[in-house]
């Protein structure tokens, strides 16, 4: 078992090996301000690996994804990380089946460029359906995924993630743990309204503002359910703790490993 930290400076990855993590997650998908000259020597000496999480810009469209996320690969390669994860809209919920199938077709692109740069590509979790994944790994093989817990609780009664872990157990490297009141949100909306009322802008907007990367325990998942999950399918490698504030660190850590245990 791997069990990680997140930067978004090199203050905080400096700051954050101090805490002796398996591994550095960087993110560039909101302010970050990286020297990778300082970070990459810095991790070495540490003897922690890292991964890469690329950015996911709201004024893209979606067909252009693949494209804008190329030039990232190639730092990805650079600095070495064992995983390189981004975003999509692989999800009905959000976008039209037309938009789906304009990223599919645009895709190759990204999928050749980490060929090329020999980075592993995985894809992050959302609102994401069985059949949108599917039709994903089955175009493109070599890509991975990222299971993000909290997502999938957005825009849900019960988590998504119980159903990808058992679709999808074979395609998972690195898991996401933080928490969140999104079903609680759901319901919420739901007691007014239809989901058949609310438009696709709408959903994203309120999935937005239900993913509130909250400490363990501070909302509502059903962590033990999940870990049980996973470890029937003998999953234990690499585990990321998401809480926004990363000098939390320690104490997820902690609160995680209590919950494993137990699950």
């Amino acid at each position: 078992m791997q069990i990680g930290t997140f930067a978004r400076t090199t203050e905080q990855v400096i700051r954050g090996l101090e805490s002796n993590p398996d591994f550095v997650d960087l993110r560039l998908d909101y302010e970050h301000t990286f020297d990778f000259s300082l970070v990459k020597p810095a991790l070495s000496k540490a003897g922690v690996t890292c991964t890469l999480h690329l950015p996911s810009n709201p004024e893209w469209e979606p067909i252009d994804i693949s494209r804008d996320i190329v030039p990232y690969l190639e730092l990805g390669g650079t600095i070495e990380a064992e995983l390189v994860t981004f975003h999509s809209p692989l999800s009905s919920l959000f976008y039209s089946d037309e938009v789906i199938d304009d990223f599919l077709e645009s895709f190759p692109l990204a999928y050749d460029a980490a060929r090329e740069s020999g980075v592993t590509l995985a894809v992050e979790t959302l609102c994401h359906s069985f059949t949108e994944l599917t039709l994903f790994f089955d175009q493109f093989p070599e890509v991975r995924l990222v299971l993000d817990i909290g997502h999938g609780q957005i825009l849900s009664m019960q988590n998504r993630a119980l159903g990808h872990i058992e679709t999808f157990q074979n395609h998972i490297e690195m898991v996401n743990v933080h928490d969140n009141n999104a079903g609680d949100r759901y319901r919420e909306v739901l007691s007014s309204r239809s989901l058949a009322s609310i438009s696709r802008e709408e959903l994203r907007e309120l999935g937005r503002q239900c993913d509130e990367h909250m400490p363990i325990g501070e909302g509502k998942l059903d962590f033990v359910h999940i870990f049980a999950s996973l470890k029937e399918y003998q999953y234990d490698a690499r585990f990321l703790m998401g809480c926004s504030d990363p000098s939390a660190f320690l104490e997820e850590r902690r609160k995680f490993l209590a919950l494993w245990k137990s699950a």
